[in-house]
């Protein structure tokens, strides 16, 4: 009797955790963006706006915000005043890393042209042992002091935090190809490796 209410516990607990969690984030989510322009709605007299409409009006004109800042990116004119703007943050000293390693963050998951550029298996950290790695250029061993065969920077993912890692150049012919999209690989690494490896994922050497 206590074995089956140990398993149906377990069960609903499979459930029931995801389920939270992805709450949690949600509303976390909904926080963090009507918190934008919540001091703004707070601070203004002149719309009477009912308390408990005040946070979601401002979750709605927050992502039209984000929207509308993507169009105005997209075209020509737009594409210069962020580059003005950029080129001022530079000339802040500590605003200037933070500001371009949240950028590089976000552009790298969300961007529409990702600095990653495929998903690979290496040997790390040892021989024998292998783990996912991000691909974001290619270069020439030349420029390492060896022969001219091709390298690649690839980026190793920590887990459960895949924003954070190493980078190491590595001979393109060490890698193994990966049929996984970058997304389909940062389940793998944020499941701790529960999510398994497609048999087809593995080995696309030519």
């Amino acid at each position: 009797m206590m074995a089956k209410l140990k398993r149906q516990f377990f069960a609903g607990l499979v459930i029931f955790i995801p389920l939270c969690l992805s709450i949690y984030f949600i509303r976390f989510f909904f926080l963090l963006i009507s918190q934008t322009l919540l001091p703004l709605f707070e601070s203004q007299n002149w719309i009477d706006i009912p308390p408990a409409y005040v946070r979601p009006i401002s979750f709605v004109l927050t992502l039209l915000l984000i929207w509308f800042l993507g169009v105005v990116a997209s075209n020509f004119f737009g594409k210069r005043l962020v580059s003005w703007f950029e080129q001022g943050i530079h000339k802040i000293p500590f605003f200037r890393g933070l500001y371009e390693a949240t950028q590089k963050i976000t552009e790298a998951f969300f961007g529409a042209n990702s600095i990653y550029k495929a998903a690979v298996l290496v040997q790390y950290p040892r021989q024998g042992c292998y783990t996912f790695g991000f691909v974001t250029s290619h270069i020439s061993g030349k420029v390492l002091g060896h022969t001219d065969i091709p390298y690649l920077c690839v980026f190793i993912p920590t887990v459960p935090n895949p924003t954070s890692g190493v980078l190491l150049y590595i001979p393109e012919s060490e890698t193994i190809p990966l049929t996984l999209g970058i997304e389909e690989v940062a389940k793998i690494l944020v499941s701790h490796g529960y999510v398994p490896i497609p048999e087809s994922a593995v080995l696309r050497k030519e």
